[in-house]
């Protein structure tokens, strides 16, 4: 197992290797997972080919970070918040359980680009971010474990961007590209404002796909994500250490909101689709030296 890393440049993105041939590339701009690819060299992760590397603005793709907001419902902050368009600092890298594994660390001093709100600087807020890439011969999982080191507690949102590459290009092919393991799950569609309990049919792409899906009563996230492999999604998360209920959203700009994206394609809506892991409806308040944590195990089957 190894894991090479920039010791000059701060943007230059870390691979991990694992022994059975799989492999993991992390940019340190978001600490954005921008490649997972299998044993057999099968790649999973979606970039776009215009997505920005240098640090101007999120990558568009990947599996980019969402906190302390998702979606932009406080208008004073950035959409999807901060994490996605700061630096984050390399930590250790070492073996566990069979596993090649990396850190990254944020804390709220190195945060200098799109703070806004009750966040802005002079904030009595404060937090330290420490996300986990473990890589292994069959999965990758993701860990974001936030602590709150300030001196009163905040509201927050977190979201796992997660990006998948669809294969030949197919992700409105529904034999293909689809999404099953949400039924019963409440949705709220972001682009009819239509509202409804999704049924056992599979989720797929054949028109623009913006939709929440929550069910309070299944804690962790369990689905499975087509893309001409089949891929076992799993996500928890915790508040001080008690299990709060994952959802997702599901995406796909299709063709029309395609083309507003400088940073996106116009045709490249068919080579992906998103599923996002997050915590989003009645989160607790992270409460001062308290940590959140979530966890998220993808993996090729």
């Amino acid at each position: 197992m190894t894991i090479s890393h920039p010791t000059t440049d701060p943007l230059s993105p870390v691979v991990i290797s694992h022994e059975s041939g799989s492999s993991a590339t992390v940019h340190p701009f978001g600490a954005c997972v921008i490649s997972f690819k299998t044993s057999t060299s099968k790649e999973v992760i979606f970039v776009s080919r215009l997505a920005k590397h240098d640090g101007s603005k999120a990558i568009r793709g990947g599996i980019p970070l969402c906190f302390p907001q998702f979606g932009q419902p406080d208008k004073s902050m950035p959409q999807h918040g901060f994490m996605r368009c700061n630096l984050w600092q390399i930590g250790r890298d070492y073996e566990e359980e069979g596993s090649a594994c990396c850190d990254f660390i944020l804390s709220l001093a190195s945060v200098v680009k799109a703070r806004g709100g009750k966040w802005e600087d002079g904030t009595d807020l404060d937090f330290v971010a420490t996300y986990t890439v473990k890589l292994s011969s069959s999965s990758m999982k993701t860990c974001l474990k936030v602590r709150n080191t300030g001196v009163k507690s905040f509201d927050f949102q977190m979201l796992l961007h997660s990006y998948y590459r669809v294969d030949g290009r197919n992700a409105l092919d529904e034999t293909v590209c689809n999404v099953m393991g949400l039924s019963g799950y409440s949705v709220i569609d972001k682009v009819t404002g239509a509202e409804y309990v999704q049924g056992e049919e599979p989720i797929i792409v054949d028109r623009e796909v913006d939709r929440i899906y929550h069910n309070p009563t299944k804690p962790c996230l369990q689905a499975t994500v087509n893309t001409g492999i089949k891929i076992s999604l799993s996500a928890t998360a915790s508040v001080d250490q008690v299990q709060v209920p994952v959802g997702c959203v599901i995406w796909n700009p299709y063709v029309s909101k395609s083309k507003t994206m400088s940073d996106f394609a116009d045709d490249e809506y068919h080579d992906m689709i998103c599923v996002e892991p997050g915590i989003l409806n009645n989160v607790p308040p992270l409460a001062q030296g308290k940590e959140a944590l979530f966890e998220q195990v993808v993996t090729p089957l």
